[in-house]
């Protein structure tokens, strides 16, 4: 599968997925706002889409340029695209929000890592 494939792909079902989470998270409950410096900020459909389809587009791309130069660095970016998902997983347990929120959040920042790892594995295995 040529690289671009993977991407597009990628960033694609990461927002079409994260779009299905948050209308779950706003079915069950959850007030889609963040308090953000003392002003409430909604979490809106725009956000999530956007969100959803520069990060992974813009992390996947990088690590396969690197691996243009060594292959080793798709390895290695799978490792940092789970490593940030956990990472920005936490933030939302430390904002001033509800638990519906929070745990609709969580579920879209792991996601989105691991759309993450599996297009640079489906990379890596059609280099080999």
């Amino acid at each position: 599968m040529p690289a671009w494939q993977a991407v597009a792909g990628a960033a694609a079902l990461a927002a079409v997925v994260n779009l299905i989470v948050l209308y779950i998270g706003d079915a069950a409950g959850a007030s889609l706002a963040l308090k953000l410096d003392g002003k409430p900020d909604d979490i809106g459909a725009g956000d999530v889409i956007f969100m959803s389809l520069v990060a992974p587009a813009l992390g996947i791309t990088a690590v396969v340029l690197l691996a243009r130069w060594k292959p080793v660095f798709l390895r290695v970016g799978q490792l940092v695209s789970g490593a940030v998902a956990v990472l920005t997983a936490i933030g939302p347990l430390t904002l001033d929000t509800d638990g519906g929120t929070a745990a609709t959040l969580i579920t879209m920042h792991l996601f989105v890592g691991f759309v993450a790892v599996a297009a640079l594995e489906v990379i890596r295995r059609s280099r080999v």
